[in-house]
């Protein structure tokens, strides 16, 4: 009842806003959003579920011919839509499938390795993986025109086939490498080099012998094949005299593979598959593929998720839940199954953004890649992460180029990810205009990992100069990384003494890591399984660099990189939000000695939160006021966060208690749980009103039971790892303290960190709570304040 008056009272008060508009809502600038795209999932989900039979197979106009295959795809589609083994209806299918047996078809055999290396224990899943490698190993054509690639049967001439089964062998072999499975190097040498020698003078790929005619679903499989090759035939290349790899002799690039991306980004379409019309759901599935495995968000100009996705959610049938396509791909269960797949698949977070930038004097015509001197560094540190223990099963990484960002996405294209790898052998020289987007960046909870390439002298003084710039009234600087940082115990325990490491701090937390050792080098020297005659000492080296990367990416996301659409939301354009006027709600920072602005976008992003859950119209642009400021009583609401002590005269904390009895409420919090900021509170308190101690705020309390917005029983929390590993999330209630007058709340104070994590800010050092509980925990406060002190005057 109380909540549905507080709404009242609220949709009374945006009438009086100037036209009559509302102010506009959070994440509005696009059609699209999170929310759409997991209901579609779900939709579609519970559509091939109603497609089950008894058996475990799944109702298809192809289930008679493919078996295995039809009822192994929608079951790989439902993998990778959240559902495990252990869930009824995956049991089912997976018992069903190991009926059915060994097909003797090329894609049925490379679907079920796509299920088996998802599902299963790990020894269940090799013995069922292996004679699947086998069979695709030996069914390879060995000479003629199509040496490399497989026909559609396992045990037919070997003389014939097609690219549409060559790369779905390739992926099988691929799927099943990841999960641990040997597969000779010829396999994987003859695939290339059959892609290679059949790719169009246009940059695209045709689907047959002789046909020139390329077409986008095989330009994607051509894309997809020379990344996946590309990956299984990496070597460590010459050594020198002490075993140490020549980091700078290899030559970075593919020309194949930029020649099919041109293909792909001057003829892209998400509604039709380019230069053949038909089977657009098996096109759309392949798109997902390429994007994701080279690393790409744009295919030219075009968000390739955002345009699919966009797609697919307006053309599902709201009724069933089902995706429909035409002719030959009009198989409901197929089609479905595709769509979804390149819907779940195409959504994983966005570990790392490699960013592509120009060299100072570049000439612009000219195919430049200094800042990928090292192809495979992020991707294999993405597949080094991808699945591990407390990390999410599907992650990705992808480009950022500078000059896209600038010109066209802003802010978004970068906050899509939580780290912005920054590596080159020349200085990281950037204009006035990208210097801001960096540090809008870092203020929206991102951090910068750069890493020298090739010990280049230039780039390390470039990256001193980087800071230098970005900050250039002296806030903070590259300093070496002490043993008492956590980046050295986030994942692994690292000695510091043997790791060099320098730090930028900024806010909350470090916001730049540089590494002037050539990590990336030993990074693209890493693979899925061990390399026979790789000597021990460079074995030790590439993982003790995967150890240091993997550290650095634990402590900038706290092990939970942000959604696809996140950089959507937290790139909102205040000029987008309707100002409120004087008279409604407005919310101050208290200015303090204890770091008052340690997280400067908290209280922002709070109001936008506002905007965005329940209309309440609120400045997108805090005041700072000290408690001696003639205008401290304008403001309905104070919050003040810090991380070091601080100490208030008589005068100021005497202010403070008469702006409290007036109605109004302080909310505070100590910036990733700091002690010294928890202890100076304390003290403040106990002065603020003598006699009165802070306690606990009962769970059962309005501000926690939906009265007041979210219904927040129980919360995530980060807390020190007991092992010495940082990071841990348990759930429980929420623990908020706080001071009675006059039978309400006037100061809620939390120990554990609420500010930094309002900025978005994940890293593992941080004790508090996850930025989207702290996001409701903060939604209900300030809605509790307006309840409170709606009605008390505004003024002194």
């Amino acid at each position: 009842m109380a909540r549905h008056v507080l709404l009242t009272i609220l949709s009374l008060i945006l009438l009086l806003l100037p036209n009559g508009r509302q102010p506009a809502a959070f994440g509005q600038q696009s059609d699209l959003n999170q929310s759409q795209v997991l209901k579609a999932i779900e939709e579609g989900r519970d559509g091939l579920l109603g497609l089950q039979n008894n058996d475990g197979s799944f109702q298809s106009q192809h289930a008679d011919s493919h078996p295995a295959g039809a009822t192994g795809l929608v079951t790989l589609a439902l993998l990778n839509c959240g559902m495990k083994p252990g869930d009824r209806e995956i049991d089912l299918s997976l018992d069903y499938l190991r009926s059915v047996g060994l097909p003797n078809d090329v894609y049925d055999l490379a679907i079920l390795s796509m299920v088996y290396s998802l599902a299963g224990q790990e020894q269940d899943r090799i013995q069922r993986l292996r004679p699947i490698v086998e069979l695709l190993s030996n069914s390879q054509i060995p000479r003629g025109e199509m040496k490399g690639t497989w026909d559609y049967k396992v045990n037919g001439q070997l003389l014939g086939g097609d690219r549409s089964n060559g790369q779905f062998a390739v992926l099988g072999l691929f799927e099943a490498a990841r999960a641990g499975l040997q597969v000779d190097r010829r396999v994987w040498e003859d695939a290339r080099e059959h892609w290679l020698r059949t790719q169009n003078s246009d940059g695209g790929w045709g689907y047959s012998p002789g046909r020139k005619d390329s077409c986008g679903s095989m330009t994607v499989a051509g894309i997809s094949v020379l990344v996946m090759t590309s990956a299984m035939l990496q070597d460590d290349g010459p050594l020198d005299a002490d075993g140490n790899p020549q980091c700078c002799t290899e030559t970075a690039g593919d020309d194949a593979l930029e020649r099919g991306l041109h293909w792909l980004g001057t003829r892209f379409s998400v509604g039709s598959n380019p230069g053949l019309g038909q089977w657009l759901f098996y096109y759309l599935y392949g798109l997902e593929r390429a994007g994701r495995l080279s690393g790409q968000r744009f295919f030219g100009e075009h968000d390739w998720y955002r345009g699919g996705a966009r797609f697919l959610v307006r053309g599902q049938e709201g009724r069933t839940g089902f995706w429909y396509g035409n002719g030959q791909d009009g198989d409901k269960a197929t089609s479905s199954a595709l769509a979804m797949l390149f819907l779940s698949k195409g959504l994983a977070p966005v570990l790392i953004n490699k960013l592509k930038f120009d060299r100072p004097g570049g000439n612009p015509n000219v195919i430049d890649r200094h800042w990928n001197r090292h192809q495979f560094d992020i991707r294999n540190l993405t597949d080094r992460i991808t699945g591990s223990q407390g990390w999410p099963k599907l992650l990705t990484w992808q480009v950022v180029d500078m000059k896209t960002v600038r010109e066209h996405g802003g802010l978004e294209d970068l906050a899509i990810s939580r780290i912005l790898y920054l590596s080159s052998d020349s200085p990281p020289d950037f204009d006035e205009q990208d210097l801001e987007l960096l540090r809008q960046y870092i203020n929206t909870g991102g951090l910068i990992f750069a890493v020298n390439n090739c010990n280049s002298a230039e780039f390390d003084d470039g990256m001193h100069q980087l800071v230098a710039k970005m900050y250039p009234n002296g806030e903070t600087s590259l300093q070496r990384l002490t043993a008492d940082h956590p980046v050295f115990r986030a994942e692994y325990l690292l000695e510091a003494d043997t790791v060099e490491l320098l730090g930028a701090d900024f806010g909350c937390r470090t916001s730049i890591i540089y590494s002037p050792r050539d990590l990336g080098c030993l990074w693209t020297r890493w693979s899925f399984a061990s390399r026979s005659g790789r000597p021990g000492a460079l074995s030790s080296q590439i993982e003790k660099a995967m150890q240091i990367g993997v550290n650095v990416v634990a402590y900038a996301t706290g092990r939970e990189p942000p959604n696809k659409f996140e950089g959507q939301e937290l790139a909102v354009d205040d000029n987008e939000i309707v100002s409120i006027r004087r008279s409604l709600t407005q919310i101050a920072e208290v200015r303090h000695t204890g770091g008052w602005d340690t997280a400067p976008k908290a209280a922002r992003n709070l109001m936008i939160a506002l905007n965005r859950t329940v209309g309440l119209t609120v400045s997108t642009k805090p005041a700072a006021v000290t408690p001696s400021d003639e205008t401290l009583f304008d403001y309905s609401m104070l919050m003040m966060h810090g991380r070091e002590r601080f100490s208030m005269s008589d005068r100021e904390i005497d202010r403070l208690r008469a702006y409290l009895d007036r109605g109004r409420l302080l909310f505070a919090d100590a910036c990733c749980g700091s002690k010294p900021f928890d202890q100076s509170f304390r003290v403040f308190a106990a002065k603020l009103y003598p006699g009165v101690k802070l306690e606990r705020i009962p769970v059962d309390d309005e501000l926690f039971n939906g009265q007041m917005g979210h219904v927040l029983e129980r919360v995530r929390r980060r807390v020190a790892g007991a092992n010495g590993r940082d990071g841990n999330v348990i759930n429980s209630e929420p623990f908020l303290e706080g001071i009675r007058v006059n039978g309400r709340w006037a100061v809620i104070y939390s120990k554990h960190d609420i500010s930094c994590a309002l900025e978005r800010q994940s890293t593992v050092a941080c004790a508090g709570y996850l930025s989207d509980d702290a996001v409701k925990i903060g939604v209900n406060i300030v809605l509790y304040s307006t309840q409170h002190a709606g009605q008390l005057p505004i003024g002194k």
